[in-house]
C-alpha cells in the first residue's frame, strides 16, 4: 500500500489553521488602520472599536470563492487580498464608541451584508447628525 505523501502535507497544513482566517488578515493589516480618537456619531472618547462597512469576513469569504484559494494557504497570499481591498480596509471605515458599534450591528447584523455598507455609512451620517456633530 503507497501513501500519497503530498497528499498527508496538505492534510497537516490545513490543520494548522487554528484560528479564523479573518484574524490572520486583521494580523498584517490592522497596522495601518486610522482609528480615530472619538465615536464618530457622539465624540466619546472611551470605548472606542475599529468598524467596517464592507464585512471583512465576508469581503474574504467571498474572494476566497472567487480566486479558487485555499484557505490554510493565508500566510502566502494575505498581502495580495489586502492591496486588493485596500479602501475596503482602510476607508470605508468608521470609529464609533463601543455603545453605537453595537446599535450598527443590532440593525444589520453581526455580519453585515456587503450590500449594506453604504446604508450603514449613511446610518453614522444620520446619527452624527442627530447628536449635533456636523
Amino acid at each position: 500500500m503507497t501513501i500519497n505523501v503530498k497528499l498527508v502535507i496538505i492534510l497537516d497544513k490545513k490543520m494548522e489553521l487554528k484560528r479564523d482566517l479573518v484574524k490572520y488578515i486583521r494580523d498584517k493589516a490592522k497596522s495601518k488602520y486610522k482609528k480615530g480618537c472619538e465615536c464618530e456619531i457622539c465624540g466619546d472618547t472611551v470605548k472606542l472599536d475599529f468598524h467596517h462597512f464592507y464585512s471583512l469576513t465576508r469581503l474574504l469569504d467571498k474572494w476566497v470563492k472567487q480566486e479558487k484559494l485555499e484557505p490554510y494557504l493565508v500566510l502566502e497570499w494575505r498581502e495580495e487580498f489586502i492591496e486588493e481591498h485596500d479602501a475596503e480596509l482602510y476607508e470605508y471605515t468608521a470609529t464609533l464608541c463601543h455603545k453605537h458599534h453595537l446599535q450598527l450591528h443590532s440593525i444589520y447584523g453581526k455580519d453585515p451584508l456587503l450590500s449594506t455598507a453604504s446604508k450603514q455609512e449613511r446610518w453614522v451620517k444620520i446619527q452624527r447628525e442627530k447628536h449635533g456633530l456636523v
